[in-house]
């Protein structure tokens, strides 16, 4: 018996010599920034929506009217592959087994678009005309330019991602609008490409100064009605902010878009400065240039810093910045973080 066993224990060594060299190793863990796949391949979150369902067996639901690879994360430990290759508006639901508050998070990439201009035709929408899922729509953060970008210098409906209605009856989206949410788009823009986006919502605060910043041109009806119906929007830039404009403020319904002022949270949006790290207010480079680190994170992307258990965040912009900035390459796109002191 005793020989038997410890022949078992050498057969348990070699077999895990064996497979060590063949590979198999316990895969790592994928961050919270991150959607873990069935394969335990990680892939990034790029957008997520906070939702909130009032109870069990209730749906969520978004639209899609684009080809290439998707994938979602929707809260509950359900994580699904999108391998779209129609452009022909599609929905794509998830039943919850419970209510509460879930954050369904998105990644991956388009490869082409619609060229319908209706909300039919919308690359992502929340909106349906009926469903209640709208209603549930609490928070969003991210990018969706960076899943839905510019294709081919962007001169077709085809090659531009279109945003009519994506946000259109979300009657308690009641959070800031995020600047990077259209981060990854520019060049001219198409007929209604963001006709309706923000209609009869409850976004707060202003419209971020560079939300627009990639996009050229004035088509007939690109913001038709863009944030109608929307009476918690700011009208004057508040204190610590100015107006900044960009020419597209004929179709705002006298909404305004303010850029803060140069200050110490001048990465800040919504009208409200983040509190900075206890540990840290500054992230220095060898150079002797410093960036802000704050105690939650403000933008997504952000430079992650983490020193003895807790994480603060170095907030990053669209665009390659100016003189001194830190400039990261994210999913194809560029950011920056702006210098305070130096």
């Amino acid at each position: 018996m005793l020989n038997f066993v410890r022949f078992l224990r050498m057969l348990i060594v070699v077999l895990i010599g064996l497979f060590g060299c063949l590979g198999t190793v316990p895969a790592l863990a994928c961050t919270n920034d991150e959607i873990t796949l069935s394969n335990n391949e990680c892939v990034p979150t790029k957008f997520s929506i906070l939702i909130n369902i009032p109870k069990k067996n209730s749906r969520f639901t978004f639209y899609l009217a684009a080809t290439g690879t998707f994938y979602v994360d929707w809260g509950d430990g359900t994580v699904e592959t999108i391998n779209s290759t129609s452009l022909t508006r599609a929905n794509k639901s998830h039943q919850y087994k419970s209510d509460g508050d879930f954050t369904v998070r998105l990644g991956g990439l388009a490869t082409g678009y619609s060229s319908v201009t209706s909300y039919a035709g919308a690359s992502f929408s929340l909106y349906s005309g009926g469903s209640s899922s709208m209603a549930y729509v609490k928070k969003i953060e991210g990018s969706l330019g960076a899943i839905f970008p510019t294709l081919n210098g962007g001169n077709t409906p085809e090659t531009q991602p279109h945003f009519n209605s994506v946000f259109r009856g979300c009657t308690n989206l009641s959070d800031v609008i995020p600047d990077t949410l259209f981060s990854g788009i520019n060049g001219p823009a198409t007929v209604s490409m963001f006709e309706y986006a923000f209609y009869d919502t409850a976004f707060t605060g202003y419209i971020p100064y560079n939300l627009f910043s990639g996009i050229t041109g004035t088509p007939t009806n690109m913001m038709y009605y863009i944030f109608n119906n929307n009476s918690t929007l700011a009208t004057t830039c508040p204190t610590g902010t100015t107006q900044f404009i960009t020419g597209y403020e004929s179709y705002w319904n006298n909404k305004v878009a303010c850029k803060p002022d140069s200050t110490s949270c001048d990465h800040a949006y919504g009208g409200a400065c983040p509190d900075l790290c206890s540990w840290a207010t500054q992230l220095k480079t060898s150079t002797g240039l410093s960036f802000p680190l704050y105690a939650t994170k403000i933008t997504t992307p952000a430079i992650n810093v983490r020193k003895d258990g807790v994480t603060c965040y170095a907030p990053l912009e669209t665009g390659v910045g100016g003189t001194g900035s830190l400039n990261i390459k994210y999913s194809g796109n560029t950011y920056h973080a702006g210098v305070i002191d130096n």
